[in-house]
């Protein structure tokens, strides 16, 4: 069953990473926000008052973030996925 889920999870890492190019090579203000928090990531590193504690905290709060975001988006595709059956099986294109 473990296994199952690893390629389970593999699989919808892989949607997500293709998903996110699709995005980002048809987007002006997508490819926009991503130089936008690269840039403001290099700026914050980079600030002189950018001392070990606010390193600790801003990490703290990305780290929080990122899975946060990535588990809403996981969330958000089988969701998706399983709304997709629902109207499938109302139309009745499948049973």
């Amino acid at each position: 069953m473990d296994l199952w889920k690893e390629s389970l999870q593999t699989a919808l890492d892989d949607r997500f990473d293709a998903a996110f190019k699709e995005l980002t090579e048809s987007n002006t203000d997508v490819r926009k926000a991503v130089k936008q928090q690269v840039e403001a990531s290099i700026l914050l590193k980079d600030h002189p008052k950018y001392d070990d504690e606010l390193k600790q905290i801003a990490d703290s709060y990305f780290e929080a973030m990122q899975l946060l975001l990535g588990e809403y988006i996981q969330h958000m595709y089988i969701q998706g996925a399983k709304d997709c059956v629902t109207v499938l099986r109302e139309f009745g294109v499948i049973k």
